[in-house]
């Protein structure tokens, strides 16, 4: 029987995405994993792997909106018969009232039918021919419809914004807040980067603080959003500034992770996800957030709990300053941290604990490993 391609829930507010395009055609073979299509989340895009090998049957929706759990095409062995209808589920149905009947697309085994403006049009703006569904007659394939669906790879930028600005409405009406700022010394911090970074393996401030929060984190369970798989250990999210907004992917099992094995992840997914080749394991719900601006020559921010989480840091620049010690002034790394906490699950005293253990965590990286 032939397997159904089902548009994921790649995110826990994700309730529906768009299709930017297929990486293949109706007719063609396809291996277990293999990349078939781009789907704009609620917070990414994501390539949409194969479930199993085979040849791609049919593909029953082109570019444009999607629900979750919906049925985009189907894989199987050259000649099934597959069903002639793709429902879209009962629970979705209502907010995708303009999606119209899905229609099979033009198969690669079967001549094009498109006018030749649409034909010269789609080369202009690269669209192939065979991820647009036609509008004229008998399905032919005019102008308008290659517009339309290029129109709609940029409209999910827009659609990502709007679903953001709700969960972030959300969460700060809903989330009583509470931010816990300290001043870190990060003397050690910034030795450290010095000492163990190379040009095989470099490492940035980013990882040493992903790292120490981590360890830190694991003396602080109340910190940690419980996901469905805790036997994975902590995952901490890290935001990614891209060209799209940010995206927030997720380091799995990361306080067991060696120092220079976490960098290598870290620069991996940010490289993804700003490549727009994040996959949805990648935004897998994280027991944690680590949001860091210093990039931009930001010292201090609040930063807003993210949806199902309980508590987000944030951390602003590294710079030298001022420091007094023993009636003594000398320069000093420092830097600002900001907690922020569900105040129902969490208090103040607790999140200062965490800054002040955090801060000791930093320190023992004076220790060579």
């Amino acid at each position: 029987m032939p397997t159904p391609i089902v548009v994921p829930k790649s995110t826990i507010s994700m309730s529906q995405g768009t299709i930017l395009q297929w990486m293949k055609r109706a007719g063609e073979s396809v291996a277990k994993d293999e990349t078939l299509l781009e789907l704009e989340t609620d917070k990414a895009v994501v390539e949409l792997p194969a479930p199993v090998d085979g040849t791609l049957l049919r593909i029953a929706r082109d570019c444009g909106e999607v629900a979750v759990d919906q049925i985009v095409g189907w894989i199987g062995s050259p000649g099934e018969q597959i069903p002639d209808d793709v429902a879209v589920p009962a629970e979705v149905e209502s907010i995708l009232p303009h999606i119209p009947q899905p229609a099979a697309l033009n198969s690669s085994s079967t001549p094009l039918a498109a006018t030749p403006a649409a034909r010269r049009r789609a080369k202009e703006l690269g669209v192939d021919l065979h991820t647009v569904k036609g509008s004229g007659p008998g399905g032919r394939i005019i102008e308008g419809d290659v517009e339309s669906c290029v129109q709609r790879r940029v409209e999910p930028v827009a659609l990502r914004r709007r679903a953001l600005a709700e969960h972030v409405t959300e969460a700060w009406r809903s989330v009583p807040h509470i931010h816990i700022v300290r001043l870190m010394d990060v003397d050690v911090l910034v030795s450290a980067k010095d000492r163990i970074s190379t040009n095989a393996d470099p490492i940035t401030y980013t990882d040493l603080v992903l790292s120490t929060a981590a360890r830190t984190l694991a003396q602080f369970t109340q910190l940690l959003f419980p996901t469905n798989d805790n036997a994975t250990g902590i995952s901490v999210a890290f935001a990614v500034d891209t060209e799209n907004g940010v995206v927030t992917p997720a380091i799995q099992s990361i306080s067991t992770l060696p120092l220079t094995e976490l960098a290598r992840v870290r620069r991996e997914l940010t490289s993804l996800a700003r490549s727009r080749k994040l996959r949805p394991e990648h935004l897998q719900p994280a027991n944690f957030t680590v949001t860091n601006l210093g990039m931009f020559d930001v010292d201090l921010f609040a930063p807003i709990i993210n949806t199902r989480q309980v508590a987000i840091l944030a951390t602003g620049q590294i710079k030298q300053q001022p420091v007094v010690e023993n009636g003594q002034i000398r320069a000093g790394w420092r830097m600002w941290a900001t907690l922020a906490a569900d105040h129902r699950h969490i208090d103040g005293a607790l999140a200062a604990r965490f800054l002040s253990a955090w801060q000791v965590e930093m320190n023992r990286l004076s220790d060579p490993e």
